[in-house]
């Protein structure tokens, strides 16, 4: 047994690549976002498996059961601007601590950042988004532009997949459903996969409004319907601003927000019994020049005496904060009799 996480976990330091393209089918990719892949960021192609996975009672592909995350082998956003005494293409972690035993990559998978597309590993933003971002940074002492994530709040898709330390997954199965249990916040998701059509777009949630389809064994869910009411609730994975680093380079997800548009395109690959691979199509036109891709091996199947636990989430724990996020809120905190 393991223990729980008493805080908003820090998440693994990786932001995210721009969208699909033709590396996924195996094709040369064209240059795209800011230019040409570095070279040692080996190619992306979309996992192919001769697995065939077992069939649930309504002939699903049988993808159920509890998972840990598998940690990404290194950040993603290749630094905008060179940073002195910092490597190239490195974030802030090279690799995502677990009190578990680490899961590891399945036989013949490619180490590789988890940004595919453009092939250079920039995130695409636009002026405007960029200078959102700068403003987030500028102003990190301040409690409403800290992360959401550390205040309690459901952090969205895809962000909620991206490897995070202790923390596991569970999806279960029944006619017509797919169901993910996320360990974290105890955050869930339910997936219809019979083709209805999503929720009025005035009706939106913090996970946003799932609707899946089977493409053979590939699990394919289409989310839509965010809330956008909290400008901290960012797009993908971070952790805190490193002081002194520009919006420019910074390599973590820190600081972007999306809009009323954003919208997920996911695929679950099984790639043997054991192993979930992960692609997100992330699109909002308001905040980036074009829809960008991350991708990654994600999920490995819990040991056998793995079970979910108590995940408790204290907002406002200042020392945590100070930790995660290099504020210090003690000056702002009220002391209520």
């Amino acid at each position: 047994m393991r223990s729980s996480i008493g805080i908003a976990a820090p998440v693994l330091a990786v932001l995210l690549l721009p969208a699909i393209g033709a590396a996924q089918d195996g094709r040369a990719a064209p240059p795209g976002g800011r230019g040409a892949a570095p070279a040692n960021y080996p190619p992306y192609t979309r996992p192919a498996s001769a697995y065939v996975p077992p069939r649930t009672a309504d002939g699903q592909p049988d993808i159920s059961g509890l998972y840990v995350a598998i940690p990404l082998p290194r950040g993603i956003e290749t630094p905008l601007v060179p940073m002195a005494g910092r490597g190239p293409n490195r974030a802030n972690s090279e690799f995502s601590y677990s009190l578990n035993e680490r899961p590891k990559l399945p036989e013949g998978a490619i180490v590789r950042p988890a940004g595919v597309d453009p092939p250079d590993g920039k995130i695409p933003l636009t002026p405007d988004a960029l200078a959102r971002r700068k403003e987030i940074i500028a102003n990190q002492e301040k409690v409403e532009y800290l992360d959401g994530r550390v205040l309690c709040l459901a952090p969205g898709i895809p962000r909620s997949t991206v490897p995070a330390p202790v923390v596991g997954y569970q999806i279960f199965q029944k006619p017509g459903y797919v169901v993910i249990f996320y360990e974290q916040n105890h955050l869930y998701r339910t997936i219809p996969l019979d083709g209805r059509a999503a929720l009025d777009p005035n009706i939106r949630k913090a996970m946003g409004v799932s609707r899946g389809r089977w493409e053979g064994n590939v699990l394919v869910v289409e989310v839509t319907n965010f809330t956008n009411n909290l400008n901290n609730n960012w797009v993908i994975g971070a952790v805190s601003a490193t002081p002194g680093v520009p919006a420019e380079s910074l390599t973590t997800g820190h600081g972007i927000p999306h809009s009323d548009q954003y919208r997920v395109t996911e695929r679950y690959t099984p790639i043997d019994a054991n192993t979930l691979h992960y692609e997100a199509r992330i699109e909002d036109p308001k905040v980036f020049t074009q829809p960008w891709t991350v991708a990654f091996y994600a999920f490995a199947r819990a040991p056998k005496n793995y079970v979910p636990v108590e995940y408790a989430c204290f907002e406002g724990n200042e020392k945590n904060l100070l930790l995660m996020t290099n504020t210090d809120i003690t000056g702002v905190r009220v002391n209520v009799p």
